[in-house]
């Protein structure tokens, strides 16, 4: 018994030297993709924040899941006056908004943050936003702990190829995400375009909505990040197509839980789901134009938390 318990003690450091080294040669395989991704894909994570070096002291931030990256449109806001960004990705929970505000919060120095909360993204584990974050970001101390902390193979497996792509390949400094992706363009600021309209009617059973405790604790930080450093912030639901939002039997206690987190802003408009709706919870060109434009007001008329636009340089 103790000759093989010694060699099991021998095999697995050879094991897991083993693993490791599979892991890493063989990450970017097709038939081994289930354990990691790779860089660069319709959310343009990549090219988003490799783009944050142009932009400093803004306005307005966007954080969020797609919901905010395919609805926060920022030229429209340019058009207005006001310089903003986009730092929203695919599925991206508070966990994961945490690790980029703990990274570029500072360095994008927002007047206001516009924060969108979704009752999916709520309840979610966080899983894909996670492989996304660490295949297109820099590797940092944050983005580490956020991977332990999830106690998932899928994502400590993405951070292990991460680790071996960014620090001995430099793969990431190196690669150069296409600006168009299948039909998702990427707009310099952050925002990612969609001209296509693949509405489908569906019937959704009824769910009961409910709020993840670690993505309650995470949001609960990201807002202790903006009171320390005295951002106004506004927690935003984007409203989804009719056939999805009747299905919500409890939709009032989703409101009441983030309302008590802060101002949260949650309003039906007038919106026709074959019209101005991409899918169920994402709206098309049409339906963004409408929206963007009924934030944008809502943001001037409220003389809390408004904010003035950056005043343009005169020429000399």
């Amino acid at each position: 018994m103790r000759k093989l318990f010694r060699r099991l003690l021998l095999f697995l450091p050879v094991a897991l030297m083993g693993y490791v080294l599979l892991l890493c040669l063989l990450g970017d395989l097709g038939w081994v993709r289930t354990a990691v991704t790779r860089m660069g894909e319709e959310g343009h994570l990549n090219s988003r924040v490799k783009d944050i070096r142009n932009y400093h002291n803004v306005d307005i931030l966007f954080l969020g899941s797609s919901h905010c990256y395919r609805t926060f449109d920022t030229r429209f806001y340019a058009a207005h006056g006001f310089t903003s960004f986009n730092l929203g990705s695919s599925n991206q929970t508070p966990v994961q908004t945490y690790v980029l505000l703990s990274r570029y919060l500072d360095s994008l120095n927002p007047k206001q943050v516009i924060f969108e909360v979704h009752p999916d993204i709520m309840r979610n584990d966080g899983v894909e936003s996670a492989v996304n974050l660490l295949c297109n970001t820099p590797l940092t101390l944050q983005s580490t702990r956020m991977a332990f902390s999830l106690c998932n193979m899928k994502v400590f497996n993405t951070w292990l190829y991460s680790l071996y792509s960014q620090k001995v390949c430099h793969r990431l400094e190196r690669f150069h995400e296409d600006t168009v992706i299948r039909a998702y363009r990427y707009i310099p600021g952050g925002y990612c375009e969609v001209d296509t309209n693949e509405f489908v009617r569906k019937r959704y059973p009824k769910t009961t909505l409910t709020i993840a405790p670690r993505q309650l604790r995470a949001l609960q930080q990201c807002i202790q990040l903006f009171r320390d450093r005295d951002i106004p912030y506004t927690l935003v639901e984007i409203q989804d197509a009719y056939q999805l939002r009747s299905t919500f039997t409890n939709h009032p206690w989703f409101e009441q839980q983030m309302s008590a987190l802060g101002p949260y802003h949650y309003e039906i408009l007038p919106l026709v789901d074959t019209i101005h709706f991409f899918n169920s919870n994402h709206l098309d060109k049409p339906g963004i134009e409408l929206y963007n434009q009924h934030l944008l007001t809502s943001l001037l008329s409220d003389t809390v938390h408004s904010v003035q636009p950056t005043p343009k340089q005169q020429k000399p």
